[in-house]
C-alpha cells in the first residue's frame, strides 16, 4: 500500500509540474504574440484635421486626465461619439492584446486623453438608414492566440449589435460597405496586390451575420442581400 501511494504522490508531483510548465510556455508565446501586435495608430489635429476627427468603438469610453488607465476618470463617453485627436502620448500601451497609445481630446469643458484601442479605426454610413453607423477595430486575441476583429453597428450612441471574428491579415482598408441599397460589408483580404479570402458582414434585421456567400433576393422592389451560409471566421476555418 505505501509503495502504491508513494507511486501516486510522485505521478501527481510529475503532473503538477507538467502543467506548471506548460503555463509558462503558453505565457510566453501569448507574449510574444502580444509583443508583435501591430499599432493601432491615428493622425492628429496637427498634421491632418480631417483624419483626426474619429468615431469612438467602445462604449462608456473613460475621459481620463492624463495617458494611463491609473489616472483619475473625468467621464466616459458614449459608441460613436465623434472626436477631434489633439495629440498622443509617446508611449503606446497594450491593453487585452490591443497596442495603441493615448489620445487627448476635447469634449466639451472637459479636456482629457482616451486610449487608441477604444477608437473606431474605420466609420461607415449605412445605406439603408443614415442614422445607423458601422464601426470596425480590433478585438484582442482568443484563449488560442487567434487575432480578433469586431464590427459594431450603434444608432444615436447606442450599440444595435456587435460581431467578432477572427483574421490573421485584415486591415481598415480591406473593409468596405457595399455601394448598393442592402447593408453589406466587405472583407477583402489582399496579398500581392489581389483579393484573397473574401467574406461578408451583412446587416439586416438589426442583425449582423457574417457569411462567405451572398444570396440575391428581390425584397419590396429592392435588391436585398442574405447570407447564403455562415461561417465563423474571415480565414476559411469553421
Amino acid at each position: 500500500m505505501k509503495t502504491l501511494k508513494s507511486t501516486q504522490n510522485k505521478t501527481n508531483k510529475t503532473r503538477r509540474i507538467i502543467q506548471a510548465l506548460l503555463l509558462v510556455a503558453i505565457s510566453c508565446i501569448a507574449s510574444d504574440v502580444f509583443s508583435q501586435t501591430k499599432e493601432v495608430e491615428f493622425d492628429v489635429y496637427t498634421n491632418s484635421a480631417t483624419k483626426a476627427s474619429k468615431y469612438l468603438l467602445g462604449d462608456d469610453v473613460a475621459l481620463r486626465d492624463c495617458a494611463s488607465v491609473h489616472c483619475e476618470q473625468l467621464t466616459t463617453i458614449n459608441i460613436g461619439t465623434n472626436v477631434r485627436l489633439l495629440a498622443k502620448s509617446k508611449i503606446p500601451q497594450t491593453i487585452n492584446g490591443i497596442t495603441s497609445r493615448w489620445y487627448k481630446i476635447k469634449m466639451g469643458p472637459q479636456v482629457g486623453w482616451i486610449w487608441g484601442g477604444l477608437i473606431s479605426q474605420k466609420t461607415m454610413v449605412s445605406n439603408a438608414n443614415p442614422e445607423v453607423k458601422f464601426v470596425f477595430g480590433e478585438a484582442g486575441y482568443d484563449y488560442k492566440g487567434n487575432k480578433q476583429f469586431q464590427i459594431r453597428a450603434l444608432k444615436n450612441g447606442e450599440q444595435i449589435d456587435k460581431i467578432v471574428f477572427k483574421s490573421e491579415r485584415l486591415n481598415a482598408e480591406d473593409v468596405t460597405l457595399n455601394a448598393s441599397e442592402a447593408d453589406v460589408i466587405n472583407l477583402s483580404q489582399t496579398k500581392e496586390g489581389e483579393a484573397v479570402n473574401t467574406s461578408y458582414i451583412v446587416f439586416k434585421d438589426n442583425a449582423l451575420k457574417q457569411t462567405k456567400t451572398l444570396v440575391a433576393r428581390a425584397d419590396s422592389n429592392k435588391t436585398a442581400y442574405v447570407p447564403a451560409s455562415l461561417v465563423f471566421c474571415v480565414d476559411g476555418e469553421n
